[in-house]
């Protein structure tokens, strides 16, 4: 996170790096494009079937890595389609047609584990049976549902049984006059032992669709991605019914502690740009990289070709969210065919493997039926990017620049995100050049000071390369630090070239 107002003391960023995607942190720009750079398909998938008697469909799924051994543990949703059927009780039968005893829950959290992320296996386990099958992988029914889990790694560390958390909708007392539908709370120790929270639900008021969670460390706040729950559209004020789900958008609501949640408050709702007034189906993931928060949002297109896109979410403080204007895909279904042709969704955070992240995604091959019905044509696929290589501002052969809001020094050296164009005949070759500018110190003196001695655009050593974390250096080196803690702008050059972010760093 950068602080400082925009009008007054330079940004402080310290060794956080700066995303540039949108101008949270640029003070100006010239001939510079932004441009996404989507994932690809990793071609092991589908990696994860619904293939056991108790899975009618897996619907979202959570992948997180422990660094103590390497496995990876995946919790994903499954459904009971029966049971779901009973539990909804469509038509209003009397007395309800659902009963847990005789039915289980409809949605329910099973376990997977892999030690590559690729092969996975369903460890059959006690506690959970199923009709004749006494050992499932099921972990945890909720009390009478477990639906849209979240599960993350709890930032608290200092209790071994709460190591996982897990944020989910269930239903208390259901069906009964004295039910509480809302968010709830579980912990585990190793992600198969699950104990729900003895006071839930934390909050009332359930929302459907997947409710994402991220930590934000800098502000030691949780953020949930939710529905919201006040909209514009009153339809006891019209008799025209709307054209599509009037919830079809994305809010925002944060926490301290987990139980005490802010007011859900809108934070996307589609626009001119968008296809429809209904289309953004909320947020499918989201997580904090560097200065900003991200998330993919699925766009639907129900009344055109019935396929889901996933667009690219950004936002510097997790309140105020923006999308690229010319709404690119970030994730397309899958070619005519295949098991993801009509949707692929990515379902949690990247997890981190080397230089690399792993998307996992849900893909479907037709479109959705009503939930009543089956979700038998969902599974689990995976993308790769290159860490942190999401939105780039790119130059072609004409010169481009970018220069940065004024800012403190966070360092002793600076590392830079870029992208180099592929050479063609005849074009200039890659070059990327940054320098160190300033302004007068004195009070109502408004002019343009150069640069600092020694870091001027015509002092640093031309870059051409693609790397994740290339390290600036001038004529005179690469060491800032009698420049540490003083005021800056960073003035970059392009040509045939992209930059995504930058760092400070001391190391």
């Amino acid at each position: 996170m950068s602080t400082g107002a925009r009008g007054g003391d330079p940004l402080q960023v310290g060794c956080v790096e700066q995303m540039l995607v949108d101008d949270h942190v640029v003070e100006d720009a010239w001939e510079l494009r932004r441009h996404l750079h989507p994932p690809l398909r990793h071609p092991a998938g589908p990696l994860l079937l619904a293939d056991r008697p108790w899975e009618d469909g897996v619907r979202t799924c959570n992948v997180l890595r422990d660094e103590r051994d390497g496995v990876y543990h995946m919790l994903y949703q499954s459904v009971n389609v029966e049971a779901y059927q009973r539990y909804m009780n469509y038509g209003g039968l009397e007395p309800h047609p659902w009963d847990r005893a005789a039915h289980g829950t409809p949605k329910y959290v099973c376990y997977a584990r892999s030690t590559d992320g690729l092969n996975w296996e369903k460890p059959i386990l006690e506690g959970f049976p199923w009709r004749d099958h006494p050992r499932t992988n099921v972990v945890f029914p909720g009390a009478s549902r477990a639906q849209s889990p979240e599960v993350l790694w709890n930032p608290d560390r200092s209790d071994e049984e709460r190591r996982l958390v897990m944020l989910y909708r269930d239903t208390i007392g259901y069906p009964g006059p004295d039910q509480r539908d809302g968010r709830c709370l579980a912990w585990s120790p190793d992600g198969i032992h699950w104990t729900a929270d003895e006071d839930n639900p934390v909050t009332r008021g359930g929302s459907d669709g997947q409710n994402p969670v991220c930590w934000d460390p800098q502000t030691e706040r949780w953020f949930c991605f939710c529905r919201p729950k006040v909209m514009a559209f009153d339809a006891a004020s019209t008799p025209r019914p709307s054209r599509g789900n009037t919830r079809r958008r994305m809010a925002v609501m944060t926490s301290p502690d987990l139980r005490s949640w802010s007011f859900p408050r809108t934070a996307i709702v589609p626009d001119e740009l968008d296809i429809s007034t209904f289309c953004v189906e909320g947020s499918a993931a989201a997580f904090k990289w560097g200065s900003h928060f991200f998330s993919f949002v699925p766009i639907s297109d129900h009344y055109g070709s019935g396929r889901w896109r996933t667009q690219l979410a950004f936002s510097a403080d997790g309140y105020r969210w923006s999308r690229l204007p010319d709404r690119p895909c970030w994730l397309d279904p899958g070619p005519e065919g295949s098991w993801d042709e009509h949707a692929a969704v990515p379902a949690c955070p990247p997890v981190e493997v080397g230089d690399n992240w792993l998307i996992y995604y849900i893909g479907q091959r037709q479109p959705p039926l009503r939930h009543a019905h089956s979700f038998t044509l969902t599974a689990v696929g995976a993308a790769v990017v290159p860490k942190g290589r999401l939105i780039g501002r790119f130059a072609g052969e004409d010169d481009g620049f970018l220069l940065t809001r004024e800012l403190l020094v966070g360092g002793r050296h600076l590392e830079i995100h870029c992208e180099r164009v592929i050479d063609r005949d005849g074009r200039p070759p890659c070059e990327i050049r940054v320098g160190l500018a300033r302004r007068s110190g004195e009070a109502g003196d408004h002019r343009d000071a150069g640069y600092h001695e020694g870091f001027a655009l015509d002092d640093c050593l031309p870059m051409g390369m693609t790397s994740s974390a290339l390290r600036v250096r001038w004529r005179g080196g690469d060491d800032l630090g009698a420049l540490v803690g003083k005021p800056a702008f960073l003035r970059f050059h392009l040509r045939n070239a992209g930059l995504y972010s930058f760092r400070f760093t001391d190391g």
